[in-house]
């Protein structure tokens, strides 16, 4: 009776204490020069139906994330923003099943100029800001980077970097006439 009551008690430990993914939820952030994106056909050809968004649905995760990551992932959420022009920023969490999965996924992505990783237990965090804006006195990317980090960073994310996208490197020459 008494292993019964400890694993009961165990269960509901980790079930309190469990990290809800909409603990992460992007509250009262603002994006200078960006509003919540409206739904669009693209959008809700994907089965994005709202912002902010939230599924666990395999298949529309597979839409949004690459085919084969839609298996390990547990809830997908997404909150974007855009400046009803090109530009758009926001932040994906993809909460795997495992660590495992976790790591997997991690192993197979790149580091971009315009976004950051964040991990904080089983969720991936990508905040993003292709906000080319540069205007004295107003936000750019860079400050869009900043926020999204700051605010993910206070709620216990931490940074990663991802391994260099060899693929994207120009190589360089000197054009000085000899």
């Amino acid at each position: 009776m008494k292993k019964i009551m400890l694993i009961i008690g165990f269960v509901c430990f980790q079930n309190f204490f469990a990290q809800n993914i909409m603990d992460l939820d992007l509250k009262n952030v603002e994006l200078q020069g960006m509003r919540p994106a409206k739904i669009n056909k693209e959008m809700k050809d994907i089965g994005i139906t709202q912002i902010p968004f939230v599924t666990d649905n395999p298949d529309v995760i597979s839409r949004i994330e690459e085919k084969e990551v839609g298996s390990s992932v547990k809830k997908l959420y997404a909150y974007i923003y855009n400046n009803g022009e090109r530009g758009d920023g926001g932040v994906i969490i993809i909460e795997f099943k495992t660590k495992d999965d976790l790591d997997a996924y991690l192993s197979k992505i790149f580091e971009q100029p315009n976004y950051r990783v964040l991990v904080k237990d089983l969720f991936f965090i990508r905040v993003w800001s292709d906000y080319s804006l540069h205007v004295e006195g107003k936000e750019t990317s860079e400050d869009h980077l900043n926020k999204l980090e700051k605010y993910y960073t206070k709620l216990g994310a931490k940074k990663i970097q991802l391994k260099p996208n060899d693929a994207i490197v120009t190589e360089v020459t000197d054009s000085v006439a000899k």
